[in-house]
């Protein structure tokens, strides 16, 4: 039945050059040519420094095993190996297990990635690791992609059920810039003359005790390669005994149906159940298709890069300017959920009748903030640790992010509900604002702004210190923006809840007026 299944495999993937010979075809040629490219820019790191070869594999190597993971999220096609599919033959959970995981080893994405492997072999022979070592390596990272891959359909097959695959894209968008914005700011900005700066290497560590990265820290291990082969090992039995206990569900599961037509709930169900995923989930389509949210977020980076040419043309120092739009971005980020309340004051008296609780209503609203936040000051952080020069003290600049944005996150729960003011209504202009009788609209978001940017002074003057001042506080800083961060937060949400509850007919007076 093992072999029964890998037929299917093959005869799946030909079916493809029956059914579209041209496009499938072009497809191969391409896929053929990109796997050329990568296996000749493997086998150039043979005349690379050791530190750096060390540190590309690895961090190629994972790239490549994130990819096999986000892949299905982004793609149109269904699991070809989905485990309820097959269920029906004789075959235990196990024997469906191993045969699927050997059935993906035939397909071109990871013929491709066999060919990447064994040149990535080939180098690490080069950086001292045995051969045989380096080749059991390789093979356990492509079994760790291929399994990653098994994972990836599963949860996209889930999420396309329900009618959710542009939410599923969106998110895994999201995360993917998220991660690879700063690499590749990182990797063109850094220099490696003098050999691997110190962060890829940290980078390199840590990506060898994750499954993305464990595989191919085995192959460029030289001969300290006995931590790294047990790490890959007990990840690759960890992989294969998650998808067993998928193919264990499977047969105890009716096939997943497609509910789009019916359902197409989007992010009502791609988020968590409750009050506070459902009112997160609306907040999110709004943040998406109302253009007064849209208007915000564009003032965000105009508010960081407005300072930067006035202060290069007064001769302040390039690398100081660097550090000034951090600061600004995170705080506006935290800034821009000041009054949401009011724009989504529609919505606000549904939230009374059905007695949502406070806190559901204050942390449902800052989640597409949150999102929005991720990328951004990802990609933040990156630019300007380049432009500063700072990258040894990423930690400074990542305590500066999270005290300015969690802070202003925190500050904002609690003055929407104190203090919201009448806004554009939708479906207007959000430059037409509508006339108030008093300076709330003026003070509330002044003062909020201004309240974050003193609350996270202590932890922007530490990260100061060591940028600029060469003062070993770089781990303060992170542990103060951090700490700071999260207790105003925390204490903004509960604060906020309790005042939401409290002023509930005030606050459908202020939605009708807005």
């Amino acid at each position: 039945m093992v072999a029964h299944v890998l037929r299917l495999r093959l005869s799946e993937g030909a079916s493809a050059f029956r059914l579209r010979p041209v496009s499938a075809t072009l497809a191969f040629l391409a896929v053929a040519a990109l796997t050329y490219g990568l296996v000749f820019g493997v086998l150039m790191l043979r005349d690379a420094p050791g530190d750096t070869a060390r540190t590309a594999l690895v961090v190629f190597g994972s790239v490549l095993a994130a990819g096999f993971f986000l892949a299905p999220f982004v793609s149109t096609r269904s699991d070809p190996l989905d485990p309820v599919g097959v269920s029906t033959l004789p075959l235990s959970s196990l024997a469906l297990a191993g045969a699927s995981t050997l059935a993906g080893l035939v397909g071109v994405p990871a013929l491709a990635l066999i060919a990447v492997d064994a040149a990535a072999a080939v180098v690490g022979t080069q950086l001292g690791t045995p051969a045989w070592v380096a080749g059991v390596g390789a093979a356990l990272h492509v079994v760790s992609c291929v399994l990653l891959a098994r994972a990836g359909f599963a949860a996209s097959d889930r999420i396309r059920a329900g009618g959710r695959t542009r939410e599923g894209a969106t998110l895994a968008a999201i995360i993917a810039a998220a991660i690879v914005v700063p690499a590749v700011i990182f990797a063109v900005s850094t220099s490696w003359q003098d050999g691997t700066p110190w962060f890829a290497a940290w980078l390199v560590t840590v990506l060898g005790f994750t499954p993305l990265g464990a595989g191919a820290s085995v192959v460029a291990a030289g001969a300290a390669f006995v931590a790294p082969l047990l790490t890959a090992g007990a990840w690759a039995l960890a992989l294969f005994g998650a998808w067993w206990g998928v193919c264990a569900h499977a047969f105890r599961s009716l096939p997943l149906v497609d509910t789009h037509r019916e359902a197409g709930l989007g992010w009502l169900g791609i988020l968590p159940s409750g009050a506070t995923g459902a009112i997160a989930a609306r907040s999110i389509i709004y943040w998406a298709s109302d253009t007064r949210y849209l208007s915000n977020l564009v003032v965000v980076p105009v508010a960081g890069l407005a300072p930067v040419v006035p202060l290069l043309v007064a001769g302040v120092d390039p690398k100081i300017v660097a550090l000034i739009p951090l600061p600004i971005i995170a705080a506006f980020l935290g800034w821009i959920a000041h009054n949401d309340l009011a724009y989504d004051s529609e919505a606000v008296w549904l939230h009374f009748v059905s007695s949502v609780r406070g806190l559901a209503d204050r942390a449902g609203r800052l989640v597409p903030a949150a999102i929005i936040s991720v990328p951004l000051l990802s990609a933040t952080v990156a630019l300007t640790a380049s432009f500063a020069g700072a990258w040894e003290h990423l930690e400074s600049l990542i305590g500066v992010a999270l005290a300015l944005t969690l802070t202003g996150f925190g500050l904002s729960s609690v003055f929407s509900v104190t203090s919201p003011y009448a806004v554009a209504r939708p479906g207007d202009s959000p430059f037409r604002q509508p006339q108030r009788a008093g300076g709330r609209g003026v003070i509330a978001p002044g003062f909020v702004l201004i309240a974050t940017l003193a609350i996270g002074a202590p932890t922007m003057l530490a990260a100061f210190d060591a940028i600029a001042g060469g003062a070993d506080r770089d781990r303060e800083a992170l542990l103060l923006g951090a700490g700071t961060g999260v207790g105003v937060l925390l204490l903004g949400l509960v604060l906020g809840a309790v005042i939401f509850e409290k002023r509930g007919h005030r606050l459908i007076d202020v939605g009708r007026a807005a």
